[in-house]
């Protein structure tokens, strides 16, 4: 065994060996990076070039497109009441949840029996009317003759006349007119029918049912005043105009297949909402969407007349600090100047105001200045 004074040499010995191999291999390292150093030349600074991407673009006539969503909605969603009381003798197959039903088309028809006999009483009456009419006529044209032979020339009195008679016989059967033209009103309220085309969202209509006038029965909707109601951003307003000139689609799902429909500007509300600030906006179909449903979750797309001497770019030539910068023939970079965004939809900006073709950075470029120089690599289209 060794004793402790040999291991106290051995110790130091590769205690020595480590500190020369640490001091040879940093001045190995020191000589590398000697050897790899750029020789600048006195004054010379080292110029900070970054790679960028970069797109000529030339204004051009440009279509701005809006897009928004919405939610179908009928304007003219009516309550089923009857004007008439009775029984129930027959119900159309059609007026039930989710049926659809034609203009003037016979949804229910109640018991006519007791109103037919009220027509018919009162039409008697009537005749009585008018006979009680005619006799008190015939009586005061009588009573004139005799007045003659008996008085000569004197006016005759209207009592002998009869007048006040005739008055009442005559207001007696305007009475038995309305009374009548009412009852075969009635007797036309015993069939039920609407004068639109539309379907039906509920219905407690029964066959055999008794039914009372003024009682709501159902909820039907008009298929013509389907109308979708929408909101848009206020600044977005302004190209909403000329209304004619809009191009407008609405797409959505119905039964699993995608469906688009035509549409127009119907109205714009009078003030924003007070809780987004956005403009609502009621469209009207030009097709037919009789298919649609109250409720149904559409997509809008509005596109504008085009515009002349518009540059659209890609959104990312923006930098976060707002500025877009253009390529110079030398390669430096300056800001564009004298442009005014027209509208951003997020992946394109339309600018105006510029009306020559430039070159410009679509790439991030952080700690931009003006004149720096840059390294170009076009994007990809």
């Amino acid at each position: 065994m060794m004793n402790t004074e040999t291991k106290q040499k051995i110790s130091g010995f590769v205690q020595l060996i480590a500190v020369i191999l640490f001091i040879g291999t940093a001045l190995a390292i020191s000589i590398i990076l000697q050897s790899n150093k750029k020789t600048i030349k006195n004054g010379q600074k080292v110029e900070r070039v970054l790679f960028v991407e970069a797109q000529s673009f030339t204004p051009a006539p440009y279509a701005i497109t809006l897009s928004t969503t919405g939610t179908v909605e009928s304007r003219a969603a009516v309550d089923v009441v009857s004007q008439v009381s009775g029984r129930i003798i027959s119900v159309n197959d059609n007026f039930y949840e989710g049926g659809h039903f034609a203009a003037g088309e016979t949804l229910f028809q109640i018991d006519p029996r007791d109103y037919e006999l009220t027509v018919e009483r009162l039409e008697a009456e009537l005749a009585r009317a008018k006979t009680t009419l005619e006799i008190e006529q015939a009586e005061s044209a009588a009573a004139l003759e005799e007045w003659k032979m008996l008085n000569g020339s004197k006016v005759a009195p209207d009592l002998v006349l009869r007048k006040p008679q005739q008055k009442e016989a005559a207001a007696n059967l305007k009475a038995a007119e309305a009374q009548l033209a009412d009852a075969k009103l009635d007797l036309e309220r015993t069939t039920f029918s609407l004068p639109f085309t539309g379907r039906v969202l509920s219905s407690n209509v029964s066959l055999g049912q008794f039914i009372t006038a003024g009682q709501v029965y159902g909820s039907v909707f008009d298929t013509a005043s389907l109308e979708i109601r929408s909101t848009i951003e206020e600044e977005s307003l302004k190209f909403l105009h000329p209304i004619e000139d809009l191009a407008i689609n609405v797409k959505t799902k119905h039964m699993g297949q995608d469906r688009t429909y035509s549409a127009f500007i119907k109205r714009s509300a009078a003030s924003l909402d007070t809780q987004t600030r956005f403009a609502p906006l009621i469209f009207g179909f030009k097709d037919d969407a009789n298919d649609l449903l109250p409720g149904t979750f559409v997509a809008v797309e509005i596109t504008t007349a085009e515009t002349n001497e518009v540059l659209a770019i890609p959104s990312t030539a923006r930098q976060k600090d707002g500025r877009i910068w253009m390529v110079n023939a030398d390669n430096t970079v300056s800001p564009l100047e004298g442009y005014t965004i027209l509208h951003n939809n997020g992946d394109t900006l339309a600018l105006s105001g510029i009306t020559e073709a430039v070159h410009l950075v679509t790439s991030s470029l952080p700690g931009a200045i003006d004149g720096m120089k840059v390294d170009i690599r076009e994007a990809r289209k």
